[in-house]
């Protein structure tokens, strides 16, 4: 096996996920998104956070690298993607709140709070007050 040579695979490492969390906040709460190289650099940028997440919060960043990538693919002016969009997003709301759960208390890195049309952190239940009763 020759480690190294042209392998250019980066491992989940939680330290340089907080490090890179830390060093880019501004950016994943406020990102310019004038032109489409702003939009690049960001989905740029959640990729390679998306490489580092450790595994506690792999397949919570990874829902949130989709949003990003189905967000910077869609056509301009379709009802549909736009539509398919925001039903991602929605969708990954619970992964949103556990990354920004987990960035403050493992890297210290405020990125809440998450607004979400959901409440998160109880239960939904499965009919609203009184239906089925």
């Amino acid at each position: 096996m020759l480690a190294g040579c042209g392998d250019d695979a980066v491992e989940p490492d939680a330290a340089r996920f907080c490090a890179e969390v830390s060093a880019n906040r501004a950016e994943i709460l406020e990102p310019t998104l004038a032109t489409e190289l702003d939009i690049a650099v960001m989905v740029d940028l959640y990729r390679r956070l998306g490489d580092l997440a450790p595994l506690a919060v792999a397949a919570e960043w990874q829902a949130l690298v989709a949003v990003v990538e189905r967000a910077d693919a869609l056509a301009r002016g379709d009802a549909e993607a736009v539509t398919s969009v925001v039903e991602a997003a929605y969708a990954a709301e619970r992964a949103a709140v556990r990354v920004a759960e987990w960035v403050l208390a493992s890297c210290g890195v405020d990125l809440g709070p998450v607004t979400t049309i959901s409440p998160q952190g109880r239960p939904i239940p499965a009919d609203p007050p009184g239906v089925g009763e």
